[in-house]
């Protein structure tokens, strides 16, 4: 079927402006909807839509697609599609896109698979099979017939186990925010292998001391620790734990964790979020890992200590849910 007979079958997403401001006309006549196209026309000519200019990346595919579009009105809509769809999703398919014109996966044919899901599986697989960085490393905190918690040490068990869910942590498009939740706390990921559901708890560490934490479900929504579905047992195991532990992820990261971290600085040598990684490599030299600052930093970094990585990692963070909270009840039944 060509796209043209396909949009044929597909009235319901044939939407037209026009149609859509004949909603707003109160009159059953359609007698103010001149009125309200040159009103609508008008301003929306003043407001500058039709000269539309964003600031948008090159190298960012998201971006790309959204200068495809004429002017802000089309960039909106472009805008609520990417979003209904997940940018991780959108940034997958043309990731697959990239298999299949190099002939790396077997089955191209895009309507043998079922979802996002199933293209995300794919790409988890070609990865795990073919990248020679790919660093597996987690710890095991907790494993019955059902349920299974992990800590990942690396940014490709964060993929691995964040498959199908909206976690920036285990975002395939930047390994930005793994590396942040990992350097200013402790990152669990929480897997219900019955229903396939998952959850990610991160227990923000400052200055030595434990202060916000945060749950999140599968859509990447901050929520209560008393909405989430997991049983009062599985959840004294995941309170039990963060209790103990005193370091972020990252004070266990391996050499070669660490040294994926510095391939990563100067791969993203000229992104203006590079001060974000090098305060992240500033802070594990040291940690086991026998590198000279001078092979650490670039020459074009000045002083390591002018960045505030915790500041970045604070605004992530949308609402306190604290020690205190857990003690009075948050935990479900």
């Amino acid at each position: 079927m060509s796209n043209k007979q396909l949009k044929k079958t597909m009235e319901d997403l044939n939407i037209k402006i026009f149609d859509l401001i004949k909603y707003i006309d109160p009159s059953e006549t359609g007698k103010y909807m001149k009125f309200l196209v040159k009103e609508f026309r008008k301003k929306h000519n003043k407001e500058g839509y039709t000269n539309y200019t964003p600031v948008l990346n090159d190298q960012n595919y998201l971006d790309k697609i959204r200068k495809k579009c004429k002017n802000e009105l089309e960039d909106r809509v472009v805008e609520y599609i990417m979003d209904v769809l997940s940018d991780t999703n959108v940034t997958n398919l043309q990731v697959f896109d990239e298999l299949i014109r190099t002939n790396k996966i077997k089955e191209t044919d895009i309507q043998k698979y079922d979802s996002f899901e199933d293209i995300e599986k794919v790409i988890v697989e070609y990865e795990e099979n073919n990248h020679e960085d790919n660093i597996h490393e987690y710890e095991e905190i907790y494993r019955d017939d059902r349920w299974y918690i992990v800590k990942p040490l690396s940014y490709y068990t964060a993929k691995i186990y964040g498959t199908a869910t909206k976690w920036c942590t285990s975002s395939r498009d930047t390994p930005k925010q793994f590396y942040e939740y990992s350097k200013d706390g402790i990152l669990l990921y929480i897997m219900d292998r019955a229903t396939n559901n998952k959850w990610a708890v991160h227990w923000a560490i400052f200055e030595g001391g434990k202060e916000e934490m945060s749950w999140w479900d599968a859509k990447d929504r901050r929520v209560d620790s008393i909405q989430v579905d997991i049983p009062f047992g599985i959840m004294n195991e995941i309170k039990n734990y963060l209790h103990k532990e005193e370091s972020p992820n990252i004070k266990y990261f391996s050499e070669n964790s660490l040294i994926n971290l510095k391939k990563l600085l100067k791969l993203e040598k000229k992104s203006t979020e590079i001060r974000q990684y090098e305060n992240l490599l500033q802070d594990t030299i040291g940690e086991g890992l026998d590198l000279a600052p001078e092979d650490v930093f670039p020459t074009w970094v000045t002083t390591p200590t002018e960045f505030k990585v915790d500041e970045l990692i604070n605004k992530t963070l949308e609402y306190n849910y604290t020690l205190e909270a857990i003690n009075k009840g948050g935990i479900p039944q």
